[in-house]
Protein backbone atom coordinates (compact mmCIF):
# COMPACT_ATOMS: atom_id res chain seq x y z
CA UNK A 1 0.00 0.00 0.00
CA UNK A 2 1.39 3.45 -0.86
CA UNK A 3 1.52 6.58 1.72
CA UNK A 4 -1.43 8.14 -0.54
CA UNK A 5 -3.74 4.92 0.44
CA UNK A 6 -3.73 3.96 -3.15
CA UNK A 7 -1.83 0.96 -4.89
CA UNK A 8 -1.33 -0.03 -8.71
CA UNK A 9 -1.44 -3.75 -9.19
CA UNK A 10 -2.94 -6.35 -11.31
CA UNK A 11 -6.83 -7.21 -10.83
CA UNK A 12 -7.46 -10.76 -9.67
CA UNK A 13 -10.24 -13.10 -9.78
CA UNK A 14 -10.27 -12.91 -5.85
CA UNK A 15 -10.66 -9.10 -6.25
CA UNK A 16 -14.25 -9.47 -7.41
CA UNK A 17 -15.43 -11.34 -4.57
CA UNK A 18 -18.50 -9.89 -2.74
CA UNK A 19 -16.31 -9.24 0.18
CA UNK A 20 -12.20 -9.24 -1.41
CA UNK A 21 -9.42 -9.98 1.14
CA UNK A 22 -8.30 -6.29 0.02
CA UNK A 23 -10.44 -4.74 2.02
CA UNK A 24 -10.98 -7.36 4.48
CA UNK A 25 -8.93 -4.99 7.31
CA UNK A 26 -9.48 -1.99 9.95
CA UNK A 27 -8.70 0.67 7.55
CA UNK A 28 -10.97 -0.21 5.15
CA UNK A 29 -13.85 -1.07 7.47
CA UNK A 30 -14.04 -4.90 6.24
CA UNK A 31 -15.55 -3.49 3.49
CA UNK A 32 -18.19 -5.28 1.08
CA UNK A 33 -19.37 -4.78 -2.49
CA UNK A 34 -21.67 -1.45 -2.89
CA UNK A 35 -22.10 0.43 -6.56
CA UNK A 36 -20.33 -1.07 -9.60
CA UNK A 37 -20.24 0.99 -12.75
CA UNK A 38 -19.59 -1.24 -16.04
CA UNK A 39 -18.37 1.04 -19.54
CA UNK A 40 -16.98 0.67 -22.76
CA UNK A 41 -16.55 3.70 -25.71
CA UNK A 42 -16.17 1.44 -29.24
CA UNK A 43 -16.39 2.50 -32.97
CA UNK A 44 -18.73 0.46 -35.02
CA UNK A 45 -20.13 0.33 -38.72
CA UNK A 46 -22.58 3.45 -39.85
CA UNK A 47 -22.03 5.79 -36.59
CA UNK A 48 -19.37 8.74 -37.23
CA UNK A 49 -18.47 9.26 -33.25
CA UNK A 50 -17.78 6.59 -30.91
CA UNK A 51 -20.98 4.47 -29.17
CA UNK A 52 -20.88 4.49 -25.42
CA UNK A 53 -21.76 1.46 -23.46
CA UNK A 54 -22.51 2.09 -19.33
CA UNK A 55 -24.17 -0.33 -16.92
CA UNK A 56 -24.34 0.42 -13.67
CA UNK A 57 -25.47 -2.52 -10.58
CA UNK A 58 -25.65 -2.95 -6.74
CA UNK A 59 -25.00 -6.66 -5.36
CA UNK A 60 -28.41 -7.17 -5.51
CA UNK A 61 -29.54 -6.12 -8.91
CA UNK A 62 -29.46 -3.75 -11.62
CA UNK A 63 -29.87 0.29 -11.19
CA UNK A 64 -29.29 1.49 -14.90
CA UNK A 65 -28.29 0.87 -18.16
CA UNK A 66 -27.51 2.87 -21.49
CA UNK A 67 -26.22 3.11 -25.09
CA UNK A 68 -25.68 6.02 -26.77
CA UNK A 69 -23.81 7.99 -29.70
CA UNK A 70 -21.89 10.62 -28.15
CA UNK A 71 -22.14 14.41 -29.15
CA UNK A 72 -20.79 15.64 -32.47
CA UNK A 73 -19.44 18.34 -30.20
CA UNK A 74 -16.87 18.31 -26.69
CA UNK A 75 -20.34 20.57 -25.70
CA UNK A 76 -22.98 18.73 -26.97
CA UNK A 77 -25.28 15.84 -25.31
CA UNK A 78 -25.21 12.38 -26.40
CA UNK A 79 -27.63 10.55 -28.91
CA UNK A 80 -29.78 7.56 -27.13
CA UNK A 81 -29.95 3.93 -28.15
CA UNK A 82 -32.05 1.26 -27.48
CA UNK A 83 -33.59 3.10 -24.86
CA UNK A 84 -36.39 0.69 -23.60
CA UNK A 85 -34.61 -2.78 -25.07
CA UNK A 86 -32.40 -2.58 -21.84
CA UNK A 87 -32.48 -3.66 -18.55
CA UNK A 88 -33.01 -1.17 -15.87
CA UNK A 89 -33.66 -0.76 -12.40
CA UNK A 90 -37.15 -1.94 -12.21
CA UNK A 91 -36.18 -5.17 -14.06
CA UNK A 92 -36.22 -8.52 -12.32
CA UNK A 93 -32.51 -9.62 -11.74
CA UNK A 94 -30.48 -12.59 -10.04
CA UNK A 95 -28.04 -10.88 -7.33
CA UNK A 96 -24.40 -10.16 -8.25
CA UNK A 97 -22.95 -14.14 -7.64
CA UNK A 98 -20.32 -16.67 -7.88
CA UNK A 99 -21.83 -19.84 -9.93
CA UNK A 100 -18.55 -21.68 -10.53
CA UNK A 101 -15.25 -22.43 -8.07
CA UNK A 102 -13.42 -24.66 -10.76
CA UNK A 103 -12.62 -21.79 -12.85
CA UNK A 104 -14.15 -19.16 -11.07
CA UNK A 105 -17.27 -17.42 -12.06
CA UNK A 106 -19.38 -14.54 -11.16
CA UNK A 107 -22.11 -12.68 -12.66
CA UNK A 108 -25.46 -11.15 -12.37
CA UNK A 109 -28.19 -11.10 -15.14
CA UNK A 110 -31.57 -10.60 -16.55
CA UNK A 111 -33.72 -12.24 -18.71
CA UNK A 112 -36.67 -9.91 -20.10
CA UNK A 113 -34.76 -7.62 -21.28
CA UNK A 114 -31.56 -9.73 -21.43
CA UNK A 115 -28.86 -8.61 -20.19
CA UNK A 116 -25.21 -10.07 -19.01
CA UNK A 117 -22.12 -8.98 -16.45
CA UNK A 118 -19.55 -11.96 -15.95
CA UNK A 119 -16.37 -12.07 -14.82
CA UNK A 120 -14.29 -15.55 -15.30
CA UNK A 121 -10.67 -16.46 -14.06
CA UNK A 122 -8.59 -16.21 -16.96
CA UNK A 123 -6.59 -19.38 -16.13
CA UNK A 124 -3.78 -17.45 -14.14
CA UNK A 125 -6.02 -15.75 -11.50
CA UNK A 126 -6.60 -12.97 -13.78
CA UNK A 127 -10.09 -12.26 -15.15
CA UNK A 128 -11.89 -11.67 -18.43
CA UNK A 129 -15.38 -10.00 -18.43
CA UNK A 130 -18.39 -10.49 -20.95
CA UNK A 131 -20.93 -7.63 -21.09
CA UNK A 132 -24.00 -8.79 -23.10
CA UNK A 133 -27.31 -7.16 -24.08
CA UNK A 134 -30.28 -8.45 -25.83
CA UNK A 135 -30.93 -11.91 -26.05
CA UNK A 136 -27.55 -13.68 -27.25
CA UNK A 137 -25.96 -10.43 -27.27
CA UNK A 138 -28.11 -9.20 -30.57
CA UNK A 139 -27.61 -5.37 -29.42
CA UNK A 140 -24.05 -5.98 -27.67
CA UNK A 141 -21.57 -8.65 -27.12
CA UNK A 142 -18.20 -7.50 -25.75
CA UNK A 143 -15.03 -9.54 -24.63
CA UNK A 144 -13.21 -7.25 -22.25
CA UNK A 145 -9.78 -7.62 -20.88
CA UNK A 146 -8.16 -5.63 -18.52
CA UNK A 147 -4.76 -4.00 -18.75
CA UNK A 148 -1.72 -5.23 -16.56
CA UNK A 149 -2.38 -2.70 -13.62
CA UNK A 150 -5.54 -1.70 -11.77
CA UNK A 151 -5.65 1.03 -9.06
CA UNK A 152 -7.01 0.53 -5.64
CA UNK A 153 -7.72 3.29 -3.26
CA UNK A 154 -7.84 2.23 0.56
CA UNK A 155 -10.09 4.01 2.75
CA UNK A 156 -9.00 7.44 3.74
CA UNK A 157 -10.42 11.13 4.75
CA UNK A 158 -10.52 12.25 1.45
CA UNK A 159 -12.28 9.07 -0.17
CA UNK A 160 -13.74 7.17 2.75
CA UNK A 161 -15.32 3.75 0.71
CA UNK A 162 -12.67 2.09 -0.72
CA UNK A 163 -12.69 1.64 -4.36
CA UNK A 164 -10.89 -0.08 -7.58
CA UNK A 165 -10.70 0.51 -11.31
CA UNK A 166 -9.44 -1.20 -14.29
CA UNK A 167 -9.20 -0.16 -17.63
CA UNK A 168 -9.80 -2.44 -20.82
CA UNK A 169 -9.59 -3.59 -24.44
CA UNK A 170 -12.80 -4.37 -25.67
CA UNK A 171 -13.70 -6.62 -28.56
CA UNK A 172 -16.80 -7.89 -29.71
CA UNK A 173 -20.10 -7.30 -31.41
CA UNK A 174 -22.84 -3.94 -31.80
CA UNK A 175 -26.13 -5.29 -33.75
CA UNK A 176 -23.87 -8.02 -35.00
CA UNK A 177 -21.10 -6.36 -36.00
CA UNK A 178 -17.68 -6.21 -35.20
CA UNK A 179 -16.69 -3.91 -32.97
CA UNK A 180 -13.42 -2.39 -31.16
CA UNK A 181 -12.23 -0.15 -28.57
CA UNK A 182 -11.33 0.12 -24.92
CA UNK A 183 -13.43 0.98 -21.24
CA UNK A 184 -13.34 -0.18 -18.09
CA UNK A 185 -15.15 -1.46 -14.82
CA UNK A 186 -15.23 -0.20 -11.06
CA UNK A 187 -16.54 -0.88 -7.96
CA UNK A 188 -17.08 1.21 -4.79
CA UNK A 189 -17.69 -0.77 -1.10
CA UNK A 190 -19.65 -0.42 1.75
CA UNK A 191 -17.45 -0.30 5.25
CA UNK A 192 -19.28 -2.32 7.99
CA UNK A 193 -20.69 -0.87 10.58
CA UNK A 194 -22.13 -2.24 13.97
CA UNK A 195 -25.39 -0.39 13.33
CA UNK A 196 -25.97 -0.22 9.69
CA UNK A 197 -26.57 3.41 8.36
CA UNK A 198 -27.62 3.81 5.04
CA UNK A 199 -27.27 7.83 4.99
CA UNK A 200 -23.58 7.47 5.97
CA UNK A 201 -23.02 4.95 3.04
CA UNK A 202 -24.19 6.92 0.79
CA UNK A 203 -22.43 9.94 1.79
CA UNK A 204 -19.09 7.90 1.71
CA UNK A 205 -20.23 7.27 -1.86
CA UNK A 206 -20.88 10.21 -2.82
CA UNK A 207 -17.66 12.12 -1.50
CA UNK A 208 -15.26 8.94 -3.06
CA UNK A 209 -16.91 9.27 -6.60
CA UNK A 210 -18.29 13.00 -7.18
CA UNK A 211 -15.34 14.34 -8.06
CA UNK A 212 -13.63 16.00 -11.78
CA UNK A 213 -11.69 12.93 -12.04
CA UNK A 214 -9.61 11.66 -15.67
CA UNK A 215 -9.71 8.15 -16.48
CA UNK A 216 -7.43 7.74 -19.99
CA UNK A 217 -5.97 4.53 -21.62
CA UNK A 218 -5.09 3.56 -25.46
CA UNK A 219 -2.90 1.48 -27.13
CA UNK A 220 0.38 2.94 -29.40
CA UNK A 221 0.89 2.29 -32.88
CA UNK A 222 4.07 0.03 -31.77
CA UNK A 223 1.05 -1.95 -29.70
CA UNK A 224 2.15 -1.41 -26.10
CA UNK A 225 -0.99 -0.21 -24.33
CA UNK A 226 -0.92 3.07 -21.36
CA UNK A 227 -3.20 4.61 -19.27
CA UNK A 228 -2.81 7.13 -16.68
CA UNK A 229 -5.67 7.92 -14.17
CA UNK A 230 -5.86 10.71 -11.78
CA UNK A 231 -8.74 10.16 -8.64
CA UNK A 232 -10.35 13.63 -8.28
CA UNK A 233 -8.46 14.09 -5.08
CA UNK A 234 -5.18 14.47 -5.88
CA UNK A 235 -3.63 11.30 -6.34
CA UNK A 236 -2.56 10.09 -10.26
CA UNK A 237 -1.36 6.81 -11.39
CA UNK A 238 0.49 5.93 -15.20
CA UNK A 239 1.63 3.17 -16.75
CA UNK A 240 3.04 1.65 -19.97
CA UNK A 241 3.79 -1.41 -20.99
CA UNK A 242 7.62 -2.35 -19.98
CA UNK A 243 7.82 0.06 -17.16
CA UNK A 244 7.08 -0.08 -13.44
CA UNK A 245 4.02 2.46 -13.13
CA UNK A 246 4.03 5.53 -11.52
CA UNK A 247 1.93 6.62 -8.43
CA UNK A 248 2.15 10.27 -7.23
CA UNK A 249 0.43 12.93 -5.35
CA UNK A 250 2.41 15.56 -7.74
CA UNK A 251 -0.82 16.34 -9.83
CA UNK A 252 -1.70 19.34 -11.46
CA UNK A 253 -4.34 20.01 -13.95
CA UNK A 254 -4.36 22.82 -16.23
CA UNK A 255 -7.78 23.72 -18.20
CA UNK A 256 -10.14 26.11 -19.02
CA UNK A 257 -13.75 25.27 -18.20
CA UNK A 258 -17.03 26.34 -20.62
CA UNK A 259 -20.33 26.35 -19.76
CA UNK A 260 -23.22 24.07 -21.21
CA UNK A 261 -24.56 25.79 -24.26
CA UNK A 262 -27.96 23.33 -23.85
CA UNK A 263 -28.82 23.68 -19.76
CA UNK A 264 -29.43 26.97 -17.85
CA UNK A 265 -28.13 25.89 -13.79
CA UNK A 266 -24.32 27.17 -15.08
CA UNK A 267 -22.45 23.72 -15.56
CA UNK A 268 -19.61 23.61 -17.04
CA UNK A 269 -16.91 21.07 -18.63
CA UNK A 270 -13.14 21.41 -19.80
CA UNK A 271 -12.65 20.56 -23.51
CA UNK A 272 -8.90 20.75 -23.49
CA UNK A 273 -6.76 20.15 -20.37
CA UNK A 274 -2.83 19.41 -19.22
CA UNK A 275 -2.09 17.23 -16.60
CA UNK A 276 1.13 16.71 -14.43
CA UNK A 277 1.08 13.41 -13.42
CA UNK A 278 4.88 13.44 -11.61
CA UNK A 279 6.89 13.32 -14.31
CA UNK A 280 4.67 12.90 -16.84
CA UNK A 281 2.75 15.32 -19.06
CA UNK A 282 -0.71 14.08 -19.96
CA UNK A 283 -2.29 16.69 -22.78
CA UNK A 284 -6.47 16.13 -23.31
CA UNK A 285 -8.20 16.99 -26.35
CA UNK A 286 -11.97 17.11 -26.16
CA UNK A 287 -13.92 16.21 -29.31
CA UNK A 288 -17.02 14.82 -28.00
CA UNK A 289 -19.90 15.36 -25.60
CA UNK A 290 -22.51 13.33 -23.03
CA UNK A 291 -24.52 14.66 -20.33
CA UNK A 292 -24.62 11.21 -18.57
CA UNK A 293 -24.60 7.93 -20.01
CA UNK A 294 -28.41 7.12 -20.49
CA UNK A 295 -30.68 7.19 -23.18
CA UNK A 296 -31.56 10.99 -22.89
CA UNK A 297 -28.94 13.56 -21.82
CA UNK A 298 -29.69 13.64 -17.90
CA UNK A 299 -30.73 17.60 -17.45
CA UNK A 300 -31.65 17.14 -13.84
CA UNK A 301 -28.20 15.74 -13.22
CA UNK A 302 -27.00 19.62 -12.05
CA UNK A 303 -23.26 20.50 -12.11
CA UNK A 304 -22.44 17.34 -13.77
CA UNK A 305 -20.80 16.49 -17.44
CA UNK A 306 -18.35 14.13 -19.72
CA UNK A 307 -16.37 14.77 -22.07
CA UNK A 308 -14.32 12.25 -24.35
CA UNK A 309 -11.37 13.01 -27.20
CA UNK A 310 -7.92 12.01 -27.48
CA UNK A 311 -4.96 12.52 -25.69
CA UNK A 312 -1.48 11.49 -25.80
CA UNK A 313 1.32 11.95 -23.11
CA UNK A 314 4.42 14.02 -23.34
CA UNK A 315 5.36 16.74 -25.61
CA UNK A 316 5.26 15.18 -29.14
CA UNK A 317 1.69 14.37 -30.57
CA UNK A 318 1.21 10.96 -31.54
CA UNK A 319 -2.19 8.79 -31.90
CA UNK A 320 -3.64 5.94 -30.36
CA UNK A 321 -5.12 2.78 -32.22
CA UNK A 322 -7.76 2.61 -29.87
CA UNK A 323 -8.20 4.54 -26.68
CA UNK A 324 -10.88 5.69 -24.16
CA UNK A 325 -10.75 9.07 -22.50
CA UNK A 326 -13.48 9.48 -19.15
CA UNK A 327 -13.22 13.12 -18.06
CA UNK A 328 -16.28 13.52 -15.45
CA UNK A 329 -16.97 16.63 -13.80
CA UNK A 330 -19.61 14.83 -10.86
CA UNK A 331 -21.87 16.92 -8.78
CA UNK A 332 -20.62 19.97 -8.23
CA UNK A 333 -19.12 22.21 -11.72
CA UNK A 334 -20.83 25.35 -11.52
CA UNK A 335 -19.02 27.96 -12.75
CA UNK A 336 -18.48 30.03 -9.49
CA UNK A 337 -17.29 27.09 -7.81
CA UNK A 338 -14.74 25.81 -10.25
CA UNK A 339 -13.70 29.79 -10.91
CA UNK A 340 -13.65 29.68 -6.66
CA UNK A 341 -10.68 26.99 -6.70
CA UNK A 342 -8.88 28.99 -9.78
CA UNK A 343 -9.94 27.88 -13.18
CA UNK A 344 -11.35 30.25 -15.90
CA UNK A 345 -14.25 30.24 -17.14
CA UNK A 346 -14.41 30.83 -20.52
CA UNK A 347 -17.67 32.67 -21.35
Amino acid sequence: MSSYHFEARKLTIDDLELAPAVFQNEQDGFATMGKAAHYAQFWADGVDTPVYFFRNINPDGQRWCGISQFGRGPLDPQIGLHGEDLAQGDTPSTRYRKVCDSLKTFEIETTEPYSLIRFTDDGHGGVVAEFKEGKDGAILDIRAIPLPYAMFSHSNPAQPAPYFQVNTVVTGTYMGKPIHGMGGFDRTYVVTRSVPNDEQTEADYVATYRCCCALYSGIREDGRKECTNENGRGVGMYYIDGEEPIVTDKVHLDAKFHRLPYVDDDTVVFTKATWQIGSKTIHFDGKWGTKGFTAYPKIEKHGQSQCFGTWYEGDKPYDHVDSHTFNENSGDAYADRIRSIGFEIVD
